[in-house]
């Protein structure tokens, strides 16, 4: 009775028409007037519960009345206001459940699903478990319900909780798909903001104006406390975002731009920018774990200035040759030294210098001989039965022979035990390759770049360190040639057809709209020859995934060109002015194609 007191005053427009059939009713059955206003208070009372757009009331609605639930009936009855009894058979076979909150994220959707969208969506990729918030056994992510997720989320991360509220869900729903993303990034801008916090600056970079005493000493980059937590300073800063720009507009990859801005932020806030930078140093930074790179780093501070040049870094080729010379045997340690330095054209006799990766090639088989020799003093009590004995093939043998030629040169054995040893190579005859691997041989090939080489290899016979070193000045493809540069030797140029030239068109569209910056004069370039700082070539091993896609040997290539071109032709010349070779090697591939118009060598039946 206090509610219906309370809104008394409240206006009804339906009041008027209820007030005379209660007092009609009140007549009929000759009742009192007190009855009559407890009649109009339930009436009052009826009325507020109706929902907000709903105009008739249900028997369901009276029944929640205190008193007077069954003489209401008959007057809204009377009045036209109550909705008529829908069929209990129709109930039976079509029941009507209320709507009903989410029972996960206790979401109010106006639904009769136990479950919102946005929380079956969130079930189906997260395992149930205790949520360390509600301890709710429900699909966790990260250790919390989504419920307790959107909690985090109003919080913005902080630590101090809140009382839950009552959110809607369903298509209304503002959470739906940002309980994770947005969440991360909440979680990501606290980190960056913590993570600012604790930065701080080196000692020795305090005073601005302190300038370097003295060339420091070798650094131990791995004694630095937390490196990415080092400030930096304005003029650095600056530089940071002018590598970052540069990346940007050269297309790095993002790891690729990330680490590079990482190692150069450790390098300038660590060293400041008021002395060049090493080029150890930056090896060293890019030493640190696999989130640094230095090739890229070295190269930006090459191209401003700010780089010094280690005279004394060596290569991978070089840094292994060493290493196999300190494994090989203490008594020939000094021999092989000489040898090396023979071979880079520094004897007593001056020479062309010989490059590293020959030199490794070399010193793998001579340290693997000399393992067999470490009964002897010195390589002067080698005989040329040891030396037979040891060159199990035509690489080992031209080792040893390179090893005692110029130990003999030096004055550093008395005689070459090599000297009269000769081995014979069998002369092996070029097979063609099965028609059934060579057909959608270029279908099997990846992109532009990698369709080009394999028709440069497979149908013009070039070579992979030929097609490699392939300028951009080489190419005319207004006349539709191009010319192969060969050392020591007349240039070869080679004509291409129009399937040729549409792969070369294809491949500098390719290019050009991958790295539109590029300075590289090579044809075939990679991610990392694109934009580097030396503009090298690409190595033979670039095209290492395009022979495993393929499953054949580019020489097998190769030779299966000149063989079947051989077969057609029969004429050495042609082979001389279409492929660019000897003719030795001519007159080779045409006596494996047709070896009936050649008169069997006696030596040989």
């Amino acid at each position: 009775m206090d509610h219906a007191h309370r809104i008394a005053d409240r206006h009804f427009t339906e009041l008027p028409v209820l007030t005379a059939a209660i007092a009609q009713m009140a007549a009929e059955r000759n009742l009192s007037d007190a009855w009559e206003r407890l009649a109009l208070y339930m009436v009052r009372l009826a009325l507020a519960i109706r929902e907000a757009d709903q105009h008739l009331l249900t028997e369901q609605d009276i029944a929640q009345l205190p008193q007077q639930r069954g003489p209401l009936v008959e007057v809204f009855r009377r009045v036209g206001l109550l909705r008529r009894r829908p069929n209990p058979w129709h109930l039976a076979l079509h029941p009507h459940p209320p709507a009903v909150s989410c029972e996960h994220c206790l979401s109010w959707s106006g639904t009769t699903s136990k479950l919102c969208s946005a929380c079956k969506n969130w079930q189906r990729f997260n395992e149930k478990g205790q949520c360390r918030r509600c301890h709710r056994t429900l699909p966790l992510s990260l250790g919390r319900c989504r419920s307790c997720r959107i909690v985090q989320l109003e919080q913005s991360l902080a630590d101090a909780p809140v009382p839950d509220q009552l959110w809607l869900g369903g298509d209304i729903d503002i959470y739906a798909n940002k309980t994770g993303r947005d969440l991360n990034n909440a979680r990501d801008r606290q980190a960056q903001q913590r993570r600012s916090e604790r930065r701080y600056w080196p000692e020795h970079l305090i005073d601005p104006a302190q300038l370097e005493l003295f060339p420091a000493p070798e650094r131990n980059w791995k004694a630095i406390q937390n490196p990415g937590l080092l400030k930096i300073g304005p003029q650095g800063q600056a530089i940071v975002e002018e590598l970052d720009q540069l990346a940007r507009d050269q297309a790095w990859s993002s790891a690729t731009r990330k680490k590079s801005l990482r190692t150069l932020r450790v390098l300038l806030a660590w060293l400041g920018t008021g002395a060049p930078v090493i080029e150890r140093d930056v090896q060293s930074v890019g030493d640190l774990s696999p989130h640094y790179n230095t090739v890229r780093v070295a190269g930006f501070l090459q191209a401003k200035g700010m780089l010094v040049v280690d005279s004394q870094a060596i290569g991978t080729d070089e840094a292994s040759v060493r290493r196999w010379i300190s494994r090989a045997p203490a008594q020939f340690q000094g021999d092989l030294r000489t040898w090396i330095a023979v071979l880079r054209g520094g004897g007593k006799r001056p020479s062309p210098a010989m490059p590293w990766n020959t030199i490794r090639g070399y010193t793998l088989h001579v340290v693997a001989v000399l393992g067999a020799w470490e009964h002897l003093a010195s390589l002067n009590e080698v005989t040329e039965q040891e030396v037979k004995a040891a060159a199990v093939n035509y690489s080992v043998f031209t080792s040893l022979r390179s090893l005692f030629r110029a130990l003999r040169r030096e004055r550093r054995i008395f005689r070459d035990p090599a000297r009269n040893v000769h081995l014979t190579a069998p002369i092996r005859v070029p097979r063609p390759i099965p028609s059934d691997r060579l057909k959608g041989l270029l279908n099997q090939a990846g992109g532009a770049k990698d369709r080009l080489a394999l028709v440069l290899m497979a149908v013009y016979a070039v070579r992979p360190k030929q097609v490699a070193e392939i300028l951009l000045d080489d190419l005319d493809r207004s006349a539709g040639r191009l010319r192969i540069r060969r050392p020591n030797r007349l240039d070869h140029e080679i004509c291409l057809d129009d399937f040729a030239l549409q792969l070369v068109k294809d491949w500098m569209t390719e290019r050009h709209r991958r790295w539109p910056l590029s300075t590289n004069p090579y044809l075939i370039v990679s991610p990392l020859t694109a934009l580097h700082i030396d503009r090298p070539s690409v190595g033979i091993s670039n095209f290492k995934s395009l022979r495993d896609r393929i499953g054949i040997n580019f020489t097998q290539l190769r030779q299966d060109r000149l063989l079947d071109e051989a077969q057609e032709t029969a004429d050495p010349v042609r082979l001389m002015r279409l492929f660019g070779i000897t003719s030795y090697t001519a007159i080779h591939y045409v006596r494996a194609a047709h070896p009936e118009r050649f008169t069997i060598d006696p030596t040989q039946a």
